[in-house]
């Protein structure tokens, strides 16, 4: 794993800037027999902005981002440290994971969307095997604080997933076709998204999902787009 940092030593301030993961793919059928490989990834650095992907819940608090301008006004000043766009992002710091909280378009939406799938198939008419995989990557997740100068600030529960595929006809070279969905965050206090082992995390979270069910099956015609 790659991983950035704000300065090195032992204080160190690190960025979020990628990661990889994911599980074996699913081959989804219409009822004319059309098929497509389905594949459920956490997204890859490329696509993703050069961040890795949130594998965990990740909470990013004021803290990180206070002691990342500290340090990097006295790297400024010591003449020692060059910026990036990326310093004062807060979305970019990775803060800390949430072990108990992997992250689960896999396991949600991914099982969801392959049902959409499968009726966009049945609906094309005309058996198609589809010879380019469509990736389902999970992006974002994470719960990063509202306002700085807040003690007590609220955080905002984000997502993100990203669709891309090849295009059929196409080659190993040829650029994907993609999509992403990326719902209005939600706003609460921290101690109520810890409530209940993140209960209201996981709600918010799915309702996120399910908005994003509907995104896929608007992207789908571009996404499958047969070869011409």
């Amino acid at each position: 794993m790659k991983l950035t940092t704000l300065m090195s030593g032992a204080l160190a301030v690190t960025l979020l800037t990628g990661c990889a993961g994911g599980k074996k793919p699913t081959i989804v059928k219409g009822t004319d027999g059309s098929t497509l490989e389905v594949s459920s990834i956490l997204a890859s650095t490329d696509m993703n902005q050069n961040r890795y992907a949130d594998a965990h819940l990740r909470v990013v608090s004021p803290a990180v981002t206070g002691l990342a301008a500290g340090l990097t006004a006295a790297g400024a000043m010591l003449g020692s440290f060059s910026f990036s766009s990326d310093m004062f992002d807060k979305n970019s710091y990775k803060g800390s994971s949430v072990d108990e909280l992997p992250e689960f378009t896999s396991r949600y939406f991914t099982p969801k969307a392959e049902v959409k799938i499968a009726q966009f198939l049945s609906k094309q008419g005309g058996k198609t095997a589809y010879e380019n995989t469509l990736y389902i990557a999970a992006s974002r997740w994470s719960l990063v604080y509202s306002d700085l100068s807040s003690a007590n600030s609220n955080y905002d529960l984000s997502y993100r997933v990203i669709f891309y595929k090849r295009p059929e006809g196409g080659n190993m070279f040829s650029a994907f076709t993609t999509a992403d969905c990326a719902p209005a965050v939600k706003t609460a206090p921290l101690a109520e998204w810890r409530a209940n082992n993140y209960q209201k995390v996981t709600q918010e979270t799915e309702k996120m999902m399910d908005a994003c069910l509907l995104e896929l099956d608007n992207q789908l015609p571009r996404l499958l787009k047969k070869a011409s």
